[in-house]
């Protein structure tokens, strides 16, 4: 470790250089001074540290040193763009971490975001002139209160690291989100800077979304749209207020791709869709609101709308088929009216018949007490044999605008019916799924499935399905099908045709494409996640002509390493390829030397295809300095306890801490203390790597620094954290 002498030399040797760079590029001026690692595209810079974080630099601007704009960071992209996202035309160029934040449960995530360099060149260091991109420097949006934007001439390097050249920092993006969910080029490679872990703004807990639709529907209105908290993946609550009372709420977790593609990192889970009951008649104000789920608070608007129920409204309970006939079941009702309505039946389009929803409906009653119970209806028309499209409308009698759909459902009258529920490739062809019934008979169908319009096979539906049975009972379960086609590879269609018992058509049950894989092995290379010594790397393959588990090779550097089998359950991968099973993933640790190292997995083909393609190549950094974090100094009567965490990527065991006073050694400890929260956030370190230990201290004011002190690779005993106590 280096002695506090030889600090203060670097220290003061670099502060000649703090009028002419700003604060981290006055860092990597103090990096080159202290031999340590040069900042450049593949490369990573130190973490921050008290020398330089705290070097007064205020841009040129007359603002006091104590001001915002003059403490070395810079400032948040919210608060100069509005939106917690990279501008456009700018480019991720690393992130750093902070622990134990009061605004995420867990790390806290600080991610730069730099100008480019519009073709100019740069030095060995990798940043080029904001000159070359326009970009200005200068306190955010010119005020004091403000911290900069555009001076920083720093990269700590861990994305986009096929960009050799990037430019000043524009502005900052702080989530709880991991970065590389956010942006796929950014490696998992740790640097922390406990220095930002207050650093706050408003407008990083912002709550957005929209209320895209209100429609009418049974009992109220139909609400639909999205809402996302910035400090959570997670779902959150939304309320629905009627005239300025709270009247429902539902959780916003649907999926919605579209805004998981806009909001890259949070997922698609954050959409809703729920009916609001609303008291017929008049005109009502909705509105919408998404309740604060992170560290902000109150609510945000989603949008309000004045809607009014008009027109009947109801359910079509049940359509249900007898020889020659329809017989519908449902209830309905009319704003407008307490009394009963009339409903229409039709088939195909064609008119069968009118009948007043005037039966006994209590269990409607109840939802509705203002209309009473007699809206329920029951209706048997004559239709002709085969697939129907049996519709119900409610005609109205007040002020509505339609005769609404009370419902629609397709039957088949006389001849068989059923549903094909799945069609998926397996290896060499295709596994079919469905059910079919005959009215005609409670016993079997046969089916005929046909590939391109070729027959294939005819089979019989006589398999247990109680789902089916609980639907038709008067037939029974056994009217289920699973069975194996051999299919060429390629898109193909599948048609499924019920043969019908009793004379007549046979009728299409389903007809569906589907894509019968052959060929090389295919999948992903997800992750690789450095230890000591090790590095774990993650991902799936499968060869589309074997059912069994694929093969794969591990190459580190461009030489062999390991042969593995991709045979982990990845339940994720069975729902995209239904048809190839679970056991299609990799999770396995392989040996690796400490330095930067590029990993390559390739599947290996078992059957047809002609290559062993690439899944996937990762970069990855083994070893280095020591990190960690002094979570808290305390002063006491003639002592101060200091508490923390440390870790050399070296090693799994316990390293030592060294405590200075004033700049003056006191203390060294072993790390190596129980600590849940890192063994969660360290897996491949193991808990134990926490510390706390008490040193003696004269009273007065004392400035206390902890190193973590290096035991294998790396260039440093690295600073984990200073505070200033007081020691009575």
């Amino acid at each position: 470790m280096k002695t506090p002498a030889s600090t203060a030399v670097v220290e003061k040797v670099s502060g000649f250089l703090a009028d002419r760079f700003s604060r981290r590029g006055f860092f990597a001026r103090t990096a080159l001074v202290g031999s340590a690692v040069a900042v450049n595209p593949v490369t990573y810079a130190l973490r921050p540290t008290t020398a330089y974080a705290a070097v007064c630099n205020c841009n040129g601007s007359a603002c006091e040193c104590g001001s915002l704009c003059c403490d070395g960071y810079t400032e948040f992209c919210c608060t100069l763009f509005g939106d917690n996202r990279c501008p456009p035309g700018t480019l991720l160029g690393g992130w750093w971490k902070a622990d134990g934040t009061a605004f995420c449960n867990g790390p806290r995530y600080y991610m730069d975001c730099n100008a480019p360099c519009n073709g100019c060149g740069c030095g060995a260091n990798g940043i080029c002139s904001g000159a070359c991109s326009g970009t200005g420097c200068g306190c955010a949006q010119g005020s004091c209160a403000n911290r900069k934007a555009g001076c920083t001439q720093f990269r700590y390097g861990q994305c986009n690291q096929n960009v050799p050249c990037l430019g000043p920092i524009v502005c900052r993006v702080v989530t709880c989100v991991p970065p590389w969910s956010l942006d796929p080029s950014c490696t998992t490679t740790v640097r922390v800077d406990q220095n930002t872990a207050s650093h706050d703004r408003a407008c990083l807990h912002k709550v957005v979304g929209s209320l895209d639709s209100v429609t009418e529907a049974e009992g109220g209105i139909r609400v639909r749209g999205w809402a996302l908290d910035f400090d959570t993946q997670g779902p959150v609550t939304v309320q629905a207020f009627v005239d300025g009372a709270y009247v429902a709420a539902a959780v916003a977790d649907r999926s919605r791709p579209d805004v998981g593609a806009a909001y890259r990192g949070w997922g698609d889970n954050h959409g809703f869709e729920f009916t609001v009951p609303i008291t017929p008649g008049g005109v009502r104000q909705l509105c919408l609101y998404a309740l604060n789920a992170g560290a902000g608070s109150g609510s945000a608007p989603l949008g309000c709308r004045s809607v009014k129920l008009t027109n009947p409204f109801g359910s079509l309970d049940e359509v249900s088929t007898g020889p020659g006939t329809v017989t519908v079941r449902g209830w309905v009702i009319d704003p407008d009216t307490t009394g009963p309505i009339k409903v229409r039946v039709y088939a195909d389009g064609t008119y069968k018949g009118e009948f007043t929803a005037n039966r006994s409906r209590p269990d409607v009653g109840r939802i509705y007490p203002a209309y009473g119970n007699a809206h329920g209806f029951e209706a048997t028309v004559p239709v002709s044999g085969g697939r129907r499209q049996i519709c119900v409308y409610g005609i109205n009698v007040g002020d509505g605008s339609t005769n609404t759909t009370i419902g629609c459902r397709t039957v088949e009258v006389g001849a068989p019916f059923g549903s094909v529920d799945s069609v998926v490739a397996v290896p060499a062809g295709v596994r079919v799924t469905g059910w079919v019934i005959d009215p005609d008979t409670v016993g079997p169908v046969k089916i005929h499935i046909y590939v391109d319009g070729a027959f294939r096979g005819e089979f019989t539906a006589d398999r247990p399905r109680p789902d089916v049975g609980a639907a038709h009972p008067a037939y029974g379960p056994n009217h289920g099908f699973v069975e194996n086609v051999l299919t060429a590879p390629g898109v193909r269609r599948i048609d499924v045709y019920a043969i019908n018992v009793g004379g007549g058509s046979n009728p299409l049950v389903a007809s569906r494409s589907v894509n019968v894989l052959s060929g090389n092995p295919f999948g992903s290379f997800d992750r690789v996640i450095p230890g000591p010594g090790t590095a774990r790397i993650q991902g799936w393959v499968i060869d589309p002509d074997s059912l069994g588990p694929t093969k794969l090779h591990v190459y580190v550097d461009g030489r062999f390493r390991a042969e593995l089998s991709a045979d982990e359950p990845r339940p994720d991968v069975a729902a995209q390829y239904p048809g190839h099973g679970t056991a299609r993933g990799f999770d396995d640790v392989i040996a690796v030397a400490a330095g930067l190292h590029q990993i390559d997995v390739y599947g290996i083909n078992t059957g047809a295809g002609t290559a062993n393609p690439l899944i996937g190549r990762r970069s990855v950094q083994i070893g280095g300095d020591p990190f960690g974090s002094l979570d808290g100094a305390v002063g006491g009567a003639g002592s101060i306890t200091v508490r923390g965490w440390a870790i050399d990527p070296d090693t799994a065991a316990p390293i030592t801490v060294h405590v200075h006073l004033d700049g003056v050694p006191v203390a060294s400890a072993t790390a190596d203390r129980p600590r849940s929260d890192v063994g969660a956030a360290y897996p491949a370190y193991g808990p134990d790597h926490g510390f706390e230990l008490t040193v003696p201290a004269a009273p007065g004011s004392r400035r206390v620094l902890v190193y973590g002190i290096n035991t294998l690779t790396g260039a440093a005993n690295p600073l984990l954290g200073a505070r200033t106590v007081t020691v009575s």
